[in-house]
């Protein structure tokens, strides 16, 4: 008898039961960590920038204007609690340069800020806002097309804008004069 109750020890009944109570010792610590340390999110991310493109305006003179642009400048990234892209913070400086019918204008340096905005579950860009200057271009003779405000890149329907929904709109016609 004293035989069977050491193999029962040792690897029947009371081993079960022993592995048991520590499989459930193991889940309960565990699931005090997971609730007790709350998600945290990552740090905002900062990377410097320097883009240049081309774009074509055809809503600003009776002709389509060609842009050239440069920007340097900083994106600061933001996550939420789960690491998921939440925004985007541009703080940039660009120059552009416009042509149309073999003239061309050459604009001074300004700075703008972006924000983008993200659906953190689907990764889909639900918001771009601008804020700053748009455009800041010497006219010959005398004069300067400058535009400042606020301005919505989706509700426009594109990635270049020189006219702001809320703000100053500038000397367009000096502008597409000069493009003439």
């Amino acid at each position: 008898m004293t035989g069977t109750k050491t193999s029962e020890r040792s690897g029947g009944k009371w081993w079960e039961h022993g592995r048991r109570r520590s499989y459930l010792l193991i889940g309960v610590i565990a699931a005090w960590f997971a609730l007790a340390l709350p998600a945290v999110a990552l740090k905002p991310i900062e990377e410097d920038v320097d883009r240049n493109g081309t774009a074509i305006l055809t809503n600003v003179c009776p002709f389509a204007v060609h842009v050239s642009f440069t920007q340097s400048g900083t994106d600061t990234l933001f996550f939420d609690q789960d690491n998921n892209l939440t925004r985007v913070h541009g703080h940039v400086v660009e120059q552009d340069v416009f042509s149309a019918n073999g003239n061309v204008l050459v604009g001074l340096p300004y700075t703008f800020n972006v924000r983008v905005l993200f659906d953190p579950e689907s990764g889909n860009v639900t918001n771009v806002y601008g804020s700053g200057v748009m455009s800041r271009v010497p006219l010959p003779g005398s004069g300067i097309f400058l535009t400042a405000g606020r301005w919505d890149f989706l509700a426009a329907g594109t990635s270049f804008l020189v006219q702001p929904d809320v703000g100053a709109q500038g000397n367009i016609a000096g502008f597409c004069e000069a493009l003439t």
